[in-house]
């Protein structure tokens, strides 16, 4: 049973999709019993490096190219070496054409695409070391897939595409070319008895010994000049994190995992200097015109949140940051705080698709339903969240501007002055990267004939154009009437349409 209500004040123009009314009063969302109402409160805020991006304005995903396979040699379960195997689910070649599709279905935003598992054997393989490419996704045409990496890194800018990649500076596996090096430099992280520390995903960096050594800044020196990273102005970071993950088997014989702070007992840092040293890593790749971008906000801060490390998290869940700070200051992918806005996880829904054109209909959606509404919101200050005791809760915004995230559905419902612009699996809203002279329409279910009323700041000629949006391009779309500020149009299922006037 919902736990809210949709408050509705004037009938609207009748509506197949539903028949629910667009036109409403500016609250136009409510939630059902005891509430809690948190306002948004700016803190301090000054960046420590200087991002190349507005990661708010710019759509980021991540493409999942290959997964190292491996025997579980650690307590039966845990990665200690590769086993030789692989799966790769995108070639280079299937990567660009990925690329060239997701343009077209975004219309061109601006996008950052870090690839997963370029390196060795696929993702998570053969770290500390990144320095040669993975044979098993190259082009055919090329001696090495360092050189089909850096064609695809050229060739995505066509397609408003800049592609980097994401790396790890925390794990170490025995395989690794480096891994007898960074034993005997004594900077793989120890327990208390001074056996080297094992973790899920083979051993782990020592961050301040790796950094007082000059270690992390030569495999950083190395990697960039081999890849043109700093041109790219981005990297990702994987599992850059303040604790180290141990597991071990309890008294029950079940599996388990402690978080260990500082993560080397055995070298006898403090936690503070494991945070100062992961410091001077995000420093030392912003000395060399890189952003990082990380994985997540928990356990895995530097400093607190008025820090200014990080431009990006791709797991974004930290609510305070979300009431303290503004999109372009912290923002990610999977968002915590849903009713501030989302995004869509591109690195799922092409994995995990049965077929590219079931993955490409999965992107779609999940661009419509949630970047391009989190673009929307991020151009509008927030003022408050309301939450209600089942985990429903509402966004205000300024200007008049309301988001409810029903946690039941995992959706996300937008009005503006009391204008219903996104619900139910459709939406009608500008790309706000293409001026205020546009409307992008989708409907997950379709609709026949539904009225939507143009929102404050977007206007459309009355010979505005249509055209029906898929990885393939654009075709012309002639089922829609303007009149005055509200527009007609009918939808099939998952079929997206952006209507603009210039």
């Amino acid at each position: 049973m919902k736990r809210f209500f949709l408050f509705v004040a004037v009938m609207a123009a009748a509506i197949s999709c539903g028949q629910r009314s667009q036109t409403a009063d500016p609250d136009v969302f409510s939630l059902q019993g005891k509430t809690d109402t948190l306002l948004f409160n700016q803190v301090p805020f000054k960046w420590k490096v200087t991002p190349r991006y507005d990661y708010s304005k710019v759509f980021t995903a991540k493409l999942f190219l290959c997964q190292a396979e491996f025997n579980g040699d650690f307590l039966g379960r845990y990665k200690v070496r590769d086993n030789g195997g692989k799966t790769v689910y995108l070639t280079i070649d299937q990567a660009y054409e990925l690329i060239k599709g997701m343009d077209q279905i975004t219309l061109g935003i601006p996008k950052i695409v870090y690839l997963v598992g370029w390196q060795y054997n696929g993702h998570d393989s053969k770290y500390p070391a990144f320095f040669e490419g993975n044979e098993a996704v190259k082009r055919p045409e090329d001696e090495d897939a360092m050189q089909s990496i850096r064609w695809l890194m050229e060739a995505a800018k066509e397609y408003n595409t800049t592609v980097s990649f994401h790396i790890n500076m925390f794990d170490a596996f025995d395989d690794s070319p480096l891994f007898e090096k960074y034993k005997e430099a004594d900077v793989l992280a120890k327990n208390e008895d001074g056996t080297l520390m094992h973790s899920e995903w083979g051993y782990k960096v020592c961050y301040p010994a790796e950094w007082e050594k000059g270690l992390a800044q030569e495999r950083i020196d190395r990697l960039c000049s081999l890849l043109p990273i700093a041109e790219a102005g981005t990297i990702h970071v994987d599992a850059f994190h303040q604790t180290a993950p141990v597991p071990f088997i309890d008294k029950d014989g079940e599996y388990k995992v402690k978080m260990v702070s500082p993560v080397s007992p055995g070298h006898k840092y403090t936690a503070e200097q494991d945070m100062e040293a992961r410091a001077n890593i995000v420093k030392y790749f912003d000395s060399k015109g890189i952003d990082v971008t990380t994985e997540g906000v928990w356990n895995m801060d530097i400093g607190d949140i008025t820090e200014g490390y990080f431009p990006m998290y791709f797991h974004f869940n930290s609510e305070e940051m979300s009431l303290s700070l503004t999109a372009s200051q912290a923002n990610g992918v999977n968002c915590g705080t849903r009713a501030f806005g989302s995004n869509i996880n591109t690195e799922s829904a092409f994995k995990d698709a049965e077929s590219t054109e079931a993955g490409f209909e999965e992107f779609k959606k999940g661009f419509c339903q949630k970047s391009l509404v989190y673009q929307y919101l991020n151009t509008f200050g927030r003022k408050a969240l309301i939450k209600d005791e089942n985990d429903n809760c509402i966004g205000v915004f300024e200007d008049g501007v309301r988001t409810l995230y029903d946690d039941e559905e995992e959706t996300t419902s937008v009005a503006k002055d009391g204008i219903i612009l996104v619900a139910d699996g459709d939406v009608f809203l500008p790309a706000v990267w293409l001026g205020n002279e546009n409307i992008v329409a989708f409907s997950e279910n379709g609709c026949t004939s539904r009225t939507w009323t143009l929102p404050a700041g977007v206007t459309l000629p009355r010979n505005a154009k249509a055209w029906t949006i898929s990885q393939d391009g654009r075709t012309g779309f002639t089922d829609f009437k303007i009149k005055g500020r509200q527009v007609t149009l009918t939808l099939a299922p998952g079929q997206m349409v952006l209507i603009a006037g210039k």
